[in-house]
């Protein structure tokens, strides 16, 4: 079967040029452009959101976003590997058999899942609950279970503490690696994931009541270890927070009819 390498294509094109393959309108806002969304035709004018620089796109009807892969995708109602075909046919870039797919190369240390094309991953099986490094961070084995997190003893983050990250419909997007020493730095670290793109825990979010917001996903699991519900607490993946991530709790905070009892 034909087989478009996702890195090579994005290295040949990039999100704004895709959108114009898509005969997208989009309207310059700040150092974003704005639209509507042909896949949804809801949200009005402004529904999708492209970011240039970050080569991202979110459409907030559809509570989704990811590269001009997955905006192809979304907009055409197609999956990934036929989005990548009809860019690639756009440019006039060939198409190669399946032998080194990026899609065979797991992100985050997670496997992927056995259909190559979905591209989705699975959750890290070798993950640590019992490790005493997550329980000297405050985290009980019963609490780490509940998140699907761990110490992660191989891997990409390996020696850290192994948080997976999820969109709104609960689909496994990566793992954020979460340092157990001061000594640790990064404080955060991701692989091949933009931690700006989405909102941790956001898709345990319940609808009505308060809602606490903090800035690392460490803070989040010692709530719910301490006794706050899993269902009104979230963070952000980024010490500086951009407009994108922004709008991302608003809409977020519209969808579930919630108000921020606090940012911490």
């Amino acid at each position: 079967m034909p087989f478009i390498d996702f890195a090579d294509l994005k290295s040949r094109i990039d999100i704004m040029q895709a959108a114009r393959l898509l005969s997208l309108t989009l309207k310059p806002g700040g150092n974003q452009q704005r639209g509507p969304c042909p896949a949804c035709n809801t949200g009005g004018e402004r529904a999708l959101v492209i970011t240039p620089d970050r080569g991202l796109f979110y459409c907030f009807p559809a509570k989704t976003g990811g590269d001009l892969i997955k905006l192809a995708a979304h907009v055409k109602g197609c999956t990934q590997n036929e989005a990548a075909k009809f860019i690639a046919a756009k440019i006039g870039m060939t198409t190669e058999a399946p032998v080194k797919s990026n899609l065979q190369q797991p992100e985050n240390g997670a496997s992927k899942a056995s259909d190559g094309q979905t591209g989705e991953l699975k959750p890290l099986p070798y993950l640590e609950v019992e490790h005493p490094l997550v329980q000297a961070l405050g985290i009980s084995p019963a609490t780490a279970k509940s998140f699907g997190s761990g110490y992660a003893g191989r891997g990409v983050l390996r020696g850290r503490l192994a948080v997976p990250i999820h969109d709104q419909n609960r689909e496994l997007l990566a793992y954020a690696g979460v340092s157990v020493s001061k000594e640790q730095t990064p404080r955060l670290l991701f692989h091949n994931f933009d931690p700006a793109s989405a909102i941790f825990n956001a898709h345990r979010l319940a609808s009505a009541g308060d809602l606490y917001v903090y800035r690392d996903p460490l803070h989040v699991l010692l709530a719910v270890e301490n006794g706050i519900s899993p269902e009104c607490v979230v963070s952000f993946l980024t010490d500086r927070i951009s407009a994108q991530q922004f709008e991302l709790l608003a809409a977020l905070m519209h969808e579930k009819k919630v108000e921020p009892a606090l940012f911490l």
